[in-house]
């Protein structure tokens, strides 16, 4: 019985360790996909990049434990966070534009190594990289979510109850099944919806000019209007976001003026106006 009451006052502690952190955070954002392949974490490093080369103070913490790619996306690949053993705390790991950045990938040996865990710890990880790294006072959090709605999802938007909610989907039937089920499962908690991200939405022919919408197009923009949420805005689809983000190189910073990043650009506008207001 002493037992059961110790672990449960160390959560309760820890849960208060972790309010504490996040009071010095002014915005969380939380970013979410029903599936996974839809280009979830490809919008939530951009947005993180992009809001840092706007002067933000930004960190990116990388929920998804079994497969983290943050690191990766962000050329960081190989890098360890700096540990205090005094305060048995630890730094994130300082990325590209000055952002910080946790994620499982600097804790594990190699980029082949498997996380073969339940739920019980991988929601342990994650109350561990919000209690004991030093974010410091940040404008914005990004938090990149495993795909679905469930342990880590669940656990994360407990937590976290000003979090803002954005959805990334494809045009695809599938993915916008499952992206529906996203947005209602953040409205059933009470979060704050910023809106729906359509991704891939049409490929244009660099020979020809002529646009083909592989995965469909309108999709995402529909099911906001029936679930009565924000459509932030279609990012097309384009080999070189493919290309920068497997050489580790933000596209909306290594190619600024592409359709991509000019879409990108107007999403991010509207996600501040939604925060910032």
């Amino acid at each position: 019985m002493s037992d059961y009451v110790d672990k449960k006052q160390q959560a309760q502690q820890r849960e208060e360790i972790i309010k504490e952190r996040l009071s010095k955070i002014k915005h969380k954002v939380v970013v979410m996909s029903g599936k996974g392949g839809v280009g979830k974490t490809t919008v939530a490093v951009n947005l993180a990049i992009k809001l840092a080369a706007l002067g933000k103070t930004v960190g990116i913490l990388d929920v998804d434990i079994t497969g983290p790619n943050v690191p990766f996306m962000l050329n960081m690949t190989g890098m360890r966070p700096e540990v205090n053993t005094n305060s048995k705390t630890f730094l994130p790991v300082i990325g590209p534009m000055n952002l910080r950045v946790m994620s499982m990938a600097f804790l594990l040996e190699s980029n082949d190594t498997p996380v073969i865990w339940r739920g019980p710890m991988k929601m342990g990880a994650i109350r561990q990289f919000l209690a004991e790294a030093e974010w410091g006072e940040l404008d914005y959090l990004v938090l990149d979510l495993p795909p679905g709605t469930s342990d880590e999802t669940l656990d994360i938007m407990q937590l976290i109850e000003d979090a803002g909610v954005i959805v990334v989907t494809t045009p695809q039937d599938v993915a916008l099944l499952d992206s529906r089920k996203t947005v209602n499962m953040a409205k059933t908690i009470g979060r704050q919806i910023l809106g729906i991200v359509e991704n891939m939405a049409g490929y244009t022919c660099p020979h020809c000019g002529e646009t083909v919408n592989i995965f469909g197009i309108g999709g995402g923009e529909k099911a906001a209007k029936e679930l009565k949420v924000p459509f932030l805005g279609r990012i097309p689809f384009e080999i070189d976001v493919r290309v920068h983000s497997d050489d580790g190189l933000p596209f909306i910073i290594q190619n600024p003026n592409s359709s991509s990043s000019l879409a990108f650009e107007k999403i991010v506008k509207k996600v501040q106006s939604i925060m910032e207001s």
